[in-house]
């Protein structure tokens, strides 16, 4: 069922949010404690590729955005191809009242977790991440309702030519 999926699509933007945030905290961290190190990077090729770890985790922000439209793209796409009975659109829009509610205290802890002072500036390298996470409620209402449209309201078709 495709209400289920909008329930989905916010418990796993948060967990990998969250995930992505403390992993690129850690391998910040570790990167500078070990840069600063003198006996360890004795050459540029070793700083360089220690500064490689710092850039591919800073690239973690545009994962979570492409996994967010990956998934809208997933529910339109089930949305079409599983017959709706428009009797139970009153059950689809209860889903999507209930996934805001669940996203609201998701958002919530995003704010909470991503404002502790131990975190520092780890959220400056997260803007995207940050915006769906703190407008969480928002975008899974608008998702839900694009996913209410695109189950109920295409056209008829019986599968007789």
């Amino acid at each position: 069922m495709a209400a289920r999926d909008i329930l989905f699509i916010g418990v796993l933007l948060f967990t990998f949010g969250i995930g992505f945030f403390i992993i690129h905290f850690m391998m910040d961290t570790v990167v500078t404690e070990i840069v600063s190190i003198p006996a360890l990077n004795a050459t540029n090729a070793s700083v360089d590729a220690w500064e490689s770890i710092r850039t591919t985790t800073n690239r973690l922000d545009y994962v979570i955005f492409g996994l967010f439209i990956g998934l809208v793209l997933a529910l339109i796409i089930t949305s079409w191809f599983i017959g709706g009975n428009p009797i139970y659109m009153f059950i689809y829009f209860i889903i999507i009242i209930i996934a805001v509610v669940i996203s609201t205290v998701l958002a919530n802890t995003w704010e909470t977790v991503s404002g502790m002072v131990v975190f520092g500036t780890t959220i400056v390298s997260f803007p995207i991440t940050n915006n769906l996470l703190l407008k969480l409620p928002i975008y899974i209402a608008v998702v839900g309702f694009i996913g209410i449209i695109t189950m109920f309201a295409k056209p008829y078709f019986t599968g007789e030519e």
